[in-house]
């Protein structure tokens, strides 16, 4: 991909040094787009008639580690031409401007924004929590191929890290005109003892029309990468299509709550303990 190498020299120009102070601090001069009141909140997936799933891989990495890269996981989804859509952390992509730039270049793949430094925003707050967000935000924008004139531009996406908000962070996010996303399936691929199999079957117990499933690229997702030979033949084999997190909210309704959790409200609290 000739693109991937200019994507890659400009995000070292523009992460290099890191977030600043004040970084990503909204100004009169750029007022953010306007969500749509259906797309404030949480999003877990969007009501459809039509069978398509959206598989969702998160790129984060700690203020104080440097997280990996699952080729595999790639390889796989660019040999079967399988859509998905990637969620990284600023500091991920400081970390891997090559399979950055890919990644960006690539017509199969949406990339969302996963915060700075996979912090808990559910412990941050004020201008902490506004630069976490804002400053992986700005990277993502100016790294973005440009869609062909008279194309429509896919919607900004976010994700929290370890899934979790405060009504503060979440009602920030939807305030820059970005759409909040969570899931309603878990592979549960962190956990080295989830094995492939596992993972295969619970994504294809689970899935519905409208699905978002979230999994992991960082080289957190334990057997994720061997999971994926082992359900997408089957989801494809049940009638499924795969599309990225922007073309399924084109698709329906979505489905959003008021916090954010993994399977049920208050489950994930237990990050607060772990994390700041």
């Amino acid at each position: 991909m000739k693109s991937s190498g200019l994507a890659a020299t400009l995000l070292v120009c523009i992460v290099l040094a890191g977030p600043s102070p004040g970084a990503g601090s909204p100004t009169a001069a750029s007022s953010p787009p306007v969500l749509p009141d259906s797309w404030h909140g949480s999003i877990r997936s969007v009501r459809t008639a039509e069978k398509v799933v959206a598989l969702t891989f998160d790129l984060c990495e700690g203020a104080k580690e440097t997280a990996g890269y699952d080729a595999g996981v790639v390889a796989y989804l660019r040999a079967n031409g399988v859509k998905a859509t990637f969620f990284a952390g600023g500091k991920w992509l400081r970390s891997h401007p090559e399979q950055a730039g890919q990644l960006l270049a690539d017509p199969l793949f949406e990339i969302g924004s996963h915060g700075w430094s996979h912090r808990n925003l559910r412990q941050v707050s004020g201008k902490a929590m506004q630069e976490e967000i804002d400053l992986a935000g700005e990277i993502l924008s100016a790294l973005r191929p440009k869609p062909p004139i008279g194309a429509a531009a896919g919607p900004p996406l976010f994700r929290f890290p370890y899934g979790t908000c405060s009504s503060e962070a979440l009602a920030y996010v939807n305030s820059r005109g970005v759409a909040a996303i969570q899931w309603d399936v878990v592979t549960g691929d962190p956990d080295h003892k989830v094995s492939a199999a596992a993972i295969a079957r619970t994504v294809s117990g689970a899935v519905h029309p409208g699905a978002i499933v979230i999994a992991h690229a960082n080289g957190r997702g334990w057997h994720t990468a061997a999971a994926l030979p082992l359900f997408i033949p089957r989801l494809k084999a049940m009638g499924y299509r795969f599309v990225t997190v922007g073309e399924l909210l084109a698709m329906g309704e979505p489905v959003t709550v008021t916090e954010c959790y993994e399977r049920k409200p208050g489950d994930n609290r237990r990050y607060d303990r772990s994390s700041q």
